[in-house]
């Protein structure tokens, strides 16, 4: 038993797969392009109004997009039905004037002797055509390949030109002509815009042209009978030239209302974007017309992009197997800035939290966006006011879009399309920058280079599949890092420009003490006059009240300052809340578990061994404690003589303790060798800083060396330390260095990773403010947080912290 096809599934196939005119007129342009055109053009033809076009189907039960119960209802709702010489009637009044033909559609009107004479001039009244001058089909090809739904024709094209380079080591050359389908589906295209279709078409050297007519109607009165009872054979047409090939598709019984203005619209929104407007692909060679006259397909404004506030590039490349990695240059153009992007493997891994096989699996592709500050454009000569270059923009706006070996992915970067959550990212950061009104770009992937990067059936985007939702991660999270540059670039430029309370005081008192020594002079040249006299005590009166006003901002620069350390203070708190709530309930679950093993055990030397671990758990516990305890409300900010070396040992050692399953040696040294350092500070602020530190180096070892895992350059599970941390205190130059063996941070990030919220760490596991807060905490404190310099490969290995003067 085999399954049935009725007739009407492939109009379910039509409706659903072909989603709307943009969608069918790509799949047909496509069509054209495949069969190497240099010319495509696309007629419209509207000859009489539509509205009054699709009431007379109805009176007339002819209206086969309304189902039979509503169509009977609807003609039962009619106070009374005209017949059709009265509905033609009505048709001949609603002709479009010099619409092209409209006079030969209205001698097919009048001289119609017959419903069905009607009905056919009615439906061939307006339509589409779409004309090319490619290779054109041969009877064999319309019966074997057009007439096949589903047909691999364009597929195993496809595979043969792959497999052809593949076999001459040829890269895909840029110029090389691409295929567009695969599918063969192309063919449904036509329904979608009308319920009939004329192809003729031929190829070169051929004597005649081939002729196919589909009436989509008829698939629709079989209903549920077989597919196969819907008789459609190409035939023989008039002959032709021998030089002459190519393809018209007439399509009529046109399902919609068109005009010029709609075909300018899908002008600007589909054509004009069908390649890559930003370069690299060559724009189609597609001609418009509705109504004889032509429709102008925009070209992109390239002037926009002098204007542009920002620039942003990036790539994912492979360089080895089981390397890829993020390359790019961010630029703020505004502000003459720029600053390369780097991602390694370990980083790309850890940001977007997806593993490297599938990273790989996505394939090469590069981003380029350019980024407006829309409320910093100007006009622009010989283009138009502010008011014409924002609506351009607006055109041409709209995030990101997509394009395959140069040809648009669609619905991506489309009006209604967020795919990389753009806009609800802009609206969590201030300025709601980098939103998709600020934004013209795109990303380029290729058929070759991005297979599993796979187009819906329907045209309508990638297929779900884990390659094209690590695609979306990786795009967003490189357009995140992008973000968080802008903001720290705009950071810089406002600490730059910002005045503080501490130097308007200064400025202040230096213009106090000029004022007051010129005072004298001002009174003595006052004194003689009542008038002058008066202004003498005006001007003492006004230079008191701005005293006091100093003093009130001076009283409120020092609250505010309070107010900093505290919050400074509690962020910190939180972030090692956070660790110290983990550390606790693996303590607590170890103790209940030693616990009840001792009660289990009848053996009391089993019961001796497990009351001594859980007097070692207990212990360690106590100690992380007993370091947390200058961090309370009390003691955060009280001064107190301590020895430094042993202080810091301490700390190190109870973190020591706390990671002793993570196989990481973390040693203390102090130089000189035994050498002790009295000194008094906030013994808080050790704390705070060297756990930041440290717990930033284990992360990063842990994360080398689950990479080290996957390369099978290491075994996991040996006994052997997965890296190392040194903690050097240098007593004589009254500085800690914290260094590790992890993957470092690359040399032109030195001062990026200061920055309030910028990490390269998945998002549940960093928020990006440990080292900002340490360094901030240190300089609060008169210390200094830096980083060390870079080795041969330009990574950087230990930060240093510069205690301040602190003796006793």
């Amino acid at each position: 038993m085999n399954f049935r096809v009725s007739a009407r599934t492939i109009l379910h196939l039509g409706s659903e797969l072909i989603s709307s005119d943009g969608v069918a007129f790509y799949e047909l342009i496509k069509n054209s392009l495949d069969a190497k055109a240099t010319r495509v053009t696309v007629d419209v033809k509207y000859r009489l109004e539509f509205g009054v076009y699709s009431e007379i189907l109805r009176e007339l039960g002819e209206d086969r997009d309304t189902p039979e119960v509503l169509r009977e209802r609807y003609i039962r709702s009619l106070p009374r039905r005209r017949t059709w010489q009265q509905l033609r009637d009505y048709a001949l009044g609603a002709l479009v004037a010099d619409a092209p033909g409209v006079d030969r559609l209205e001698r097919r009107l009048v001289r119609a002797t017959s419903k069905n004479q009607f009905l056919v001039a009615l439906r061939e009244a307006n339509q589409i055509e779409v004309d090319d001058d490619g290779e054109g089909m041969s009877l064999d090809i319309l019966k074997d390949v057009y007439l096949t739904i589903g047909t691999s024709y364009r597929a195993d094209q496809k595979r043969d030109r792959y497999s052809a380079a593949e076999d001459q080591d040829d890269e895909e050359d840029e110029d090389s002509e691409i295929i567009l389908g695969e599918k063969g589906l192309g063919r449904l295209s036509a329904m979608r815009l009308g319920d009939q279709v004329l192809i003729v078409t031929g190829q070169e050297e051929a004597s005649n042209w081939n002729q196919l007519e589909i009436d989509w109607n008829d698939f629709a009165d079989a209903a549920d009978e077989d597919l196969e009872s819907v008789h459609v054979e190409p035939v023989i047409g008039n002959e032709k030239e021998e030089e002459e090939r190519g393809t018209l598709i007439r399509i009529s019984a046109l399902k919609a209302e068109w005009s010029s203005e709609k075909l300018a619209s899908l002008a600007l929104e589909q054509f004009s974007k069908l390649t890559d407007p930003l370069g690299g692909t060559r724009a189609p060679p597609l001609e418009l017309n509705f109504n004889g006259e032509p429709v102008e397909i925009p070209r992109f404004a390239d002037f926009l992009l002098e204007q542009a506030h920002g620039r942003f590039r990036a790539e994912l490349r492979v360089t080895g197997p089981g390397a890829p990695r993020i390359d790019g240059t961010m630029e703020y153009l505004l502000h003459g800035r720029r600053r390369a992007l780097q991602l390694s493997t370990i980083e790309l891994r850890t940001t977007t939290d997806l593993d490297v096989a599938t990273i790989e699996r996505i394939g090469p592709f590069s981003l380029d966006m350019y980024w407006f500050n829309r409320r910093l454009l100007t006009k622009i000569e010989g283009i138009g006011n502010l008011t014409v270059v924002r609506r351009i923009l607006a055109a041409w706006s709209g995030g990101v879009s997509l394009y395959r070996d140069g040809y648009r992915v669609n619905p991506y970067g489309g009006v209604n399309d967020d795919w990389l959550d753009l806009d609800r990212d802009a609206f969590s950061t201030s300025g709601f920058k980098l939103n998709r009104g600020q934004i013209i770009g795109r990303a380029r992937i290729t058929q070759r280079g991005n297979p599993y990067l796979i187009d819906q059936t329907n045209r309508e985007g990638l297929k779900e599949n884990p390659e094209k939702q690590a695609f979306v991660r990786v795009l967003a999270a490189v357009v995140e890092i992008y973000r968080q540059y802008l903001n720290e670039i705009d950071r810089d430029v406002d600490r730059a420009r910002r005045v503080t309370a501490a130097e308007a005081l200064e400025r202040f008192r230096d213009e106090d003490e000029r004022l007051a020594s010129l005072m004298p002079a001002l009174e003595d040249a006052l004194r003689g006059s009542d008038a002058g006299r008066d202004l003498t005590r005006e001007l003492r009166g006004t230079i008191g009240q701005l005293r006091a006003a100093a003093e009130i901002v001076q009283r409120a620069a020092g609250a505010q300052e309070k107010e900093r350390s505290r919050v400074l203070h509690l962020a910190s708190i939180g972030l090692m809340i956070e660790s110290l709530a983990h550390e606790l309930y693996r303590a607590t679950s170890a103790g209940l578990e030693t616990i009840a093993q001792a009660r289990r055990s009848r053996n009391p030397v089993n019961s001796g061994t497990s009351l001594r671990v859980l007097d070692s758990q207990l212990r360690t516990l106590q100690k992380r404690l007993k370091v947390l305890d200058p961090l309370s409300t009390n003691a955060r900010q009280t001064k107190e003589e301590f020895e430094l070396a042993g202080w810091i040992e301490d700390i190190v050692g109870g973190f020591a303790s706390r990671n002793e399953g993570r196989r990481i040696e973390i040693e203390t040294i102090v130089v000189p060798e035994g050498g002790e350092l009295d000194v008094e500070a906030v013994k808080g602020m050790f704390v705070q800083v060297l756990e930041n530190l440290l717990v930033n180096s284990v992360f990063w070892i842990g994360e080398q060396h689950r990479e080290r895992v996957r390369l099978k350059l290491v075994r996991d599970g040996d006994d052997q330390p997965t890296g190392r941390i040194e903690v050097v205190v240098d007593l004589r130059r009254r500085r800690i260095v914290v260094t590790d063996d992890g993957p470092g941070i690359p040399e032109e990030r030195r001062d990026t990773v200061f920055e309030p919220f910028f990490s390269t760490k998945r998002q549940k596991q960093g928020k990006g403010l440990g080292l900002y807060i340490a360094r901030e905490v240190a300089e609060y404190h008169g210390g200094a947080l830096t980083l060390g310099e870079a080795d041969e490969h330009g990574q950087i290995h230990s930060v240093i912290f510069d205690i301040g003067n602190v003796d006793a």
